[in-house]
């Protein structure tokens, strides 16, 4: 199911969302329809599509460290790391949960960094 924009109100710019709801934050997509009128987007939407483009490997971030089972107070505890190394190989097979002692252990002992301009 898609973000459709209703009852858009240009001076606050706001929409009603059909997933999101009454009175989101929207956003001009870039394209324009036939009569020269921008299509709008759901703030939440478009934010999701720049992150799901820019850091694809943030949606495979798991809830414990896979090396060594530490269950965090909080997700920032954790990280997702690239079990080759390789930061271009966004294949989710290549993702890994892990805290960010073993993600630094790992990436010391891997010699990772040496892939960081790759």
């Amino acid at each position: 199911m898609q973000h459709k924009i209703l009852n858009i109100n240009m001076d606050e710019l706001t929409g009603d969302c059909s997933l999101c709801g009454i009175g989101v934050y929207i956003r001009a997509s870039g394209n324009t329809k036939p009569d020269g009128t921008p299509y709008f987007r759901c703030k939440d939407a478009y934010k999701k599509s720049q992150i799901a483009t820019t850091r694809p490997w943030s949606f495979h971030k798991g809830e414990v460290c896979e090396w060594c089972g530490f269950v965090p107070e909080h997700s920032v505890q954790l990280c997702v790391d690239h079990i080759d190394g390789d930061k271009n190989n966004n294949d989710p097979s290549n993702y890994q949960t892990l805290c960010h002692n073993c993600h630094s252990l790992k990436t010391h002992t891997n010699n990772d960094y040496a892939n960081k301009y790759v």
